[in-house]
């Protein structure tokens, strides 16, 4: 493969060098910020060998490659364009100067998150490793691991010790958040242990009024209880953007001399004050609500909530309203400790590889569309369904993405009949496993199952009786 071609034929094909404002790539995608959007050609792009599929999105005009083939076209893309290369990070800067408003907040909530997933991912698989050694009924034993054995029992304290980050969560989020929003997060950090505080009430018991020795501050006739935010996701995220910016406000207006002493010493103390009088309060009423939609379509909606929930997200995905639903998942964890909105993100990505696998069985033989459907499968593997979307199942029509998205509620109902629950978030697909609460694992993987072939199915129904667009003849 020819990689300098391609790369030339790219850029023939956006406007030239001088319509390039940056340029980066991700894992399967070249992410373009071109500074006359009306000027690259959609089919042109589709046609150069390797691509799979072209969208634009978040500001940035992205051209799908694949894994490991992208890094090639880069590197020749950025010596053939003649432009510096780029972070990710600052190609989404860029773009998001061109996003409206409501899409970037919904970005935001991505970025925060993206930061933080390695680390709740690694402490989710301890708790689920944790998990074996204090479940019932495992190895033939009628105890637990723990209780039969004290290498067991001792190791279990030890795991449930190290995984000790999902419980200071909100700390985490407030670095992030802060760092996001371009604050200090250092002054994140300090405000993020303000939220969960050990000599302050716990915030669970105080707002279903089990706490009866509540004590108050009292500011110039303002009762403010002393109680912590724990698991506070939306309290640390708008604490953090105001801190943000109030640290701003006071640095443009603070003399440098005393800079260095007033603008962190306010910061923190102002920032404070508005966590526990204003972004504190507002926070759980955010946080209760979503929790009353979720409750009302997953919990009380039975089945066909799960249905719904589970065919929506891809859907979300193609809007690029999704990225809140991080949040959502990570107030779960840090209320509950499960995350029954993963096996959902599982389901809705492995639909998606299965209409790129019914695609292929569909295609000409030895033609490029069978390529591009298998080659945009396996990235679904991991957790990676844009490529399946974009380059296969929205291509040529709306039928198989349309598949997938009933084929995934399918895959909900199984989920929610089984009650799979993750103890994490950020891994799907097969990496996924590793963080779904060990006894319920193998309905996990039989549910994921159900959506591929459901899928399937539907498709090779559908195309019997009228031909899917795409297809061969």
């Amino acid at each position: 493969m020819d990689y300098n071609k391609i790369s030339k034929e790219v850029l023939e094909n956006v406007g030239g060098k001088d319509n390039i404002i940056s340029a980066a790539h991700c894992v399967t995608r070249l992410r373009l910020v071109l500074k006359d959007t009306s000027k690259y050609d959609k089919v042109a792009l589709e046609n150069i060998e390797g691509a799979k599929g072209v969208f634009f999105n978040s500001g940035q005009l992205q051209v799908i490659f694949g894994t490991g083939l992208v890094d090639q076209v880069y590197a020749a893309f950025v010596e053939e364009a003649d432009i510096k290369e780029s972070s990710l990070e600052d190609v989404k800067t860029e773009g998001r100067k061109s996003t409206g408003k409501l899409q970037e907040m919904f970005k935001a909530f991505s970025d925060i998150f993206v930061a933080l997933i390695p680390g709740i991912v690694g402490c989710a698989m301890i708790l689920g490793f944790r998990a074996i050694l204090i479940t019932s009924g495992l190895f033939g034993l009628e105890a637990t691991l723990a209780d039969t054995y004290k290498w067991a029992s001792d190791l279990s304290a030890f795991l449930n010790v190290i995984a000790t980050g999902l419980k200071f969560l909100p700390v985490f989020i407030m670095y992030s958040a802060t760092k996001r929003f371009g604050g200090n997060p250092v002054l994140g950090i300090i405000i993020g242990l303000v939220l969960v505080h050990p000599e302050l009430g716990n915030r669970f018991d105080y707002l279903q009024g089990n706490l009866t020795d509540i004590t108050y501050w009292n500011f110039f006739g303002i009762n403010i209880p002393e109680v912590a935010f724990q698991g506070g996701v939306f309290p640390a995220i708008l604490t953090s953007l105001f801190l943000a910016k109030f640290e701003k406000f006071l640095t443009k207006r603070v003399p440098q001399i005393l800079s260095f002493i007033l603008v962190p010493t306010l910061t923190i103390i102002v920032s404070a004050a508005a966590l526990f009088l204003v972004f504190g309060p507002l926070g759980d009423v955010i946080a209760t609500g979503l929790g009353y939609v979720i409750e009302l379509l997953y919990m009380k909606s039975g089945v066909f909530g799960a249905f719904i929930f589970a065919a929506v997200l891809q859907p979300l995905v193609i809007t690029g309203t999704h990225h809140a639903i991080g949040s959502i998942e990570a107030q779960l964890i840090a209320s509950t400790g499960f995350n029954y909105i993963q096996p959902l993100w599982a389901v809705s990505i492995t639909a998606q590889g299965a209409a790129c696998v019914g695609m292929f069985l569909l295609a000409k033989k030895k033609s490029k569309r069978r390529e591009i459907a298998i080659s945009s499968f396996v990235p679904t593997l991991v957790g990676v369904s844009e490529p399946a979307i974009f380059a296969v199942n929205i291509k040529d029509s709306i039928i198989p993405f349309a598949c997938a998205v009933v084929g995934a509620g399918f895959g909900g109902i199984y989920m929610k009949i089984l009650a799979v629950k993750a103890l994490g978030f950020g891994l799907t697909g097969i990496p996924g496993v590793t963080i779904v609460n060990p006894p319920v694992m193998i309905h996990y993987i039989i549910g994921n199952l159900i959506t591929f072939g459901v899928t399937i199915l539907l498709l090779l129904i559908y195309n019997k009786f009228k031909r899917v667009p795409g297809s061969h003849e």
